[in-house]
Order: C-alpha cells, then structure tokens, then sequence
C-alpha cells in the first residue's frame, strides 16, 4: 500500500496560510518505462488518431504471438519522469504546473520483478490481419478509415500497442521521504499551500504475477505500396505524453 505524502511544512503551518489537500491520478500516465496500463489494454490493441481533431478510437485488437519476440530477465525497474498526471476539474493551472513539476523530479514508480516484452514484425502482423478481414467478407476499408487514411493530408495516424513492461508488484517512492512521508512547500493559490496525497494511489493494476503494468507504443502512417496494397510506415518523434494524454480521453 502507497504511503507516500506530499506535506505542508511547518512553517506553513505557522504563517497561517490556507492549507489544501489534491489528490492526482495516475491513469494512464507517462513514465521512463512506457505510459501505465490503467485501462489494461493488450499488446496488439490498435487505435487510429486523428491528428486535426486531435482524437483517438480504439479500432481492433491484432492478433499477437503467444510469446513476445523478446524478453528480458526480471529485475527490480523503476519508473522515472513521470508526467501526464490528471487533476480533478477546476484546479488552479498554475497549482497544477507546480503539483505536476513536484511529482516529476521527486516521485517514482519502484517495480519489482519487471520484464520488458518486445514484439517484431508488427506491420506484418497488421497486413495479415487486413487480409483476414478482407476474406471474411469484412469492410477493413470503411472500419479501420484505411481508405481515408492513405489520402495526403489526411491527419489519421495509427497507434499500435507493441510492447509491455510486466511486474509482480509497483509502488510510488519519493526522495527524501522520512517515515514514508515527503515534507515539500507546494505553492497554491493566493499565497497558501497544497498537499499533494498520493496514499490513495495503489497501482493495483501492477500488483500480481506478471501483471502488463507499463505499455510501449509503435505509430504508423498508411499507404500504398508499389503492389497496391495498404501499408505503414513508422511516424518518429511522438512521445509517450502525447500518447498517454490521448488515453485519457477514450
């Protein structure tokens, strides 16, 4: 269970400034180790972005291998740089930026028993799947927008679910944190305070064996190919932010 708190100080307390407690939440927030599975989706989930409307839809599931192309050797991991935190509705954006600031440099995710799982050949796995459809008597066309989504300028990307880092347990940590609480002046609103309780954060969607705890992502482009047939190419330079930010609004 996550005992970790952000705290008022002392002298906080004595200059009688105004003291208030948020709660943030960790759904679907970015992290050095991939952006965290709250909503527990499967490697192979694939979604289509509209980057104009900035939006995201979640299309179907490609079937993925049993096994993982690669594996690493469970190690004790920690999650860094965590960014992409949510607040609840109406809260101050500068007691925001400072709240999210806070849990960036001071908090981190420690993962026991974490494994990287890293599957290849996703554009094939993709391709097979359209052909699947398409022999099914399935409009892939219509359903994943691919007719759309090969036009010039069109704006729609996909975002493929490609990769997994599981674990046995996850719990938040903070730095210089005495008795399982971190004493840290977070400025609020008007002049006072803000404690930042992270107690109600359990991460239970990281707690069991092998649990998908962090996910990595691949985002592709559609086209043509030279036999006319639909293919994709990898879109460099989005990073995890962007993709947990769209999460959130599913």
């Amino acid at each position: 269970m996550i005992r970790v708190l952000f705290a008022i100080c002392v002298l906080s307390l004595m200059s009688g400034c105004k003291s208030d407690t948020i709660t943030p939440s960790f759904d679907y927030a970015s992290t050095s180790l991939g952006v965290y599975n709250s909503g527990l989706l499967n490697v192979g989930q694939l979604f289509i972005w509209d980057t104009k409307a900035n939006t995201l839809t979640r299309l179907d599931e490609i079937p993925f291998p049993a096994e993982p192309s690669s594996r690493t050797t469970p190690t004790s991991l920690v999650a860094s740089n965590i960014s992409s935190v949510s607040f609840s509705a109406g809260l101050d954006a500068a007691v925001k930026a400072n709240a999210s600031a806070a849990i960036r440099d001071n908090v981190s995710i420690q993962v026991r028993n974490g494994s990287r799982e890293e599957y290849r050949s996703t554009i094939t796995l993709i391709s097979n799947e359209i052909n699947r459809k398409r022999s099914a008597n399935e409009d892939v066309d219509t359903s994943w927008l691919l007719s759309r989504a090969v036009q010039e300028n069109s704006g729609l990307l996909y975002i493929l679910v490609r990769g997994l880092v599981t674990s046995d347990q996850a719990e938040l940590s903070a730095k210089n944190s005495s008795g399982g609480q971190l004493s840290l002046v977070v400025p609020g609103a008007k002049g006072g305070n803000v404690t930042i309780d992270l107690s109600k954060e359990a991460l239970a969607n990281c707690a069991g064996p092998r649990s998908p705890c962090f996910l990595s992502f691949q985002v592709l482009k559609a086209y043509i190919n030279a036999r006319g047939n639909y293919d994709f190419e990898p879109v460099r330079g989005v990073n995890n932010s962007q993709i947990a930010n769209l999460l959130k609004k599913l």
